[in-house]
């Protein structure tokens, strides 16, 4: 049962967030709104704090000027390395790459990372369909597959893992290239 401790530490992290994106935020996309979307899923799913608090968190470091460093100052080191794990690694520049490196360095910290990465995909994948290009299209499946895939020792019996798995056939169809009739 979560205590007001926790639900504090929790609030703070919000509005860190916030704050920290109207200080240096760039991206166009309701990032606030789909990082507090992730924090609350994660949150009433009873997942510890730490994957709460990243799961809010999880996309400062991409598109702030916040740093993993200063995560791990403002909310320990557990949250700082699945913030760090999440991100994405600026040097590369392919997109699936980008993502594949994501994953193995979820895989690599476990399974508190793995699960907020989960939910971020679930949460993202409501919008695959807005992909323009039908190369970003199959990309949009093949990650989301490659995530599915290689996820399960470490989630395989969670909800949130089955939830993902049940997902990916109707962002597939969703997704699939149509032929112009």
């Amino acid at each position: 049962m979560r205590g007001p401790e926790e639900d504090e530490e929790i609030e703070r992290a919000i509005q860190y967030l916030v704050h920290s994106f109207e200080m240096s935020g760039n991206n166009p996309k309701p990032v606030i709104l789909h990082s507090t979307r992730v924090g609350m899923n994660l949150y009433d799913r009873g997942y510890e704090k730490p994957i709460v608090i990243s799961g809010f968190l999880h996309d400062l470091i991409e598109d702030t000027d916040v740093t993993a460093a200063e995560i791990r100052s403002e909310f320990g080191d557990d949250v700082g390395n699945i913030v760090a794990a999440t991100s994405f690694d600026e040097s590369i520049d392919d997109y699936l790459e980008q993502h594949y490196d994501i994953y193995e360095r979820c895989f690599e910290l476990g399974r508190p990372a793995v699960v907020v990465k989960a939910v971020d995909i679930l949460d993202n994948s409501d919008y695959y369909h807005l992909g323009g290009s039908e190369e970003l299209r199959k990309n949009l499946i093949e990650k989301m597959d490659y995530f599915i895939g290689h996820s399960e020792p470490y989630i395989g019996d969670e909800d949130v893992y089955q939830e993902l798995k049940n997902k990916f056939p109707i962002v597939k169809e969703r997704l699939e290239i149509k032929p112009d009739s």
